[in-house]
């Protein structure tokens, strides 16, 4: 699959879909095929609808509108997870480390106009619906040294999950972990 495919203008990439839904690749190309079958005005037009309902197979559940990005230079994708605890912006925090901690962008004077202080960063998380009141989003801007951050999206996503214990000296209220996803992208 391209993944500058024209009739896909306007929509988030399949791979990310993929991913945060769990489909298989046999899924995916399955629904690129349902997608080039559609033409491109029917795209543009499920691109345009915040949350298009389609009941084809139940393949999607929702095609998400197309959001405006700075130039684009990088992706970064990281993961975090609060095992014992229940705090969301832990995980957050951790997932916004992992995504950058592992990068050294030491040509960014050359690529981005102005350099770091003109380096703008978009960050998504994929967090849990049921925690997102509870992420403090000044811990997690903190994590990012230079560049201007832009504000932070909060999308339903991540993990709740079982740590198979509750240990109370650990401050658990339950057995749940929170697993969060951070996509991070940097542009000028």
């Amino acid at each position: 699959m391209r993944a500058a495919h024209p009739q896909f203008a306007g929509l988030v990439g399949l791979g990310l879909l993929a991913g945060a839904s769990g489909w298989g690749l046999g899924q995916l190309s399955r629904s690129y095929a349902l997608f080039s079958r559609l033409g491109r005005a029917r795209a543009r037009s499920l691109s345009d609808g915040a949350q298009a309902e389609r009941a084809a197979g139940g393949m999607m559940e929702h095609v998400l509108p197309a959001r405006p990005c700075p130039p684009l230079q990088f992706i970064e994708c990281g993961f975090g997870n609060d095992q014992h605890g229940q705090n969301p912006t832990k995980a957050a925090v951790r997932a916004c480390r992992n995504a950058i901690e592992f990068n050294s962008i030491p040509s960014i004077r050359k690529i981005v106009p102005g350099g770091y202080d003109n380096m703008k960063l978009r960050v998504q998380l994929g967090v849990p619906l049921e925690y997102h009141a509870q992420v403090d989003l000044q811990q997690v801007g903190a994590v990012f040294p230079y560049g201007q951050l832009l504000p932070v999206e909060l999308v339903p996503g991540g993990l709740r999950a079982s740590s198979g214990i509750a240990l109370k000296e650990m401050g658990d209220t339950s057995d749940d972990m929170i697993i969060v996803v951070a996509h991070v992208t940097v542009g000028y």
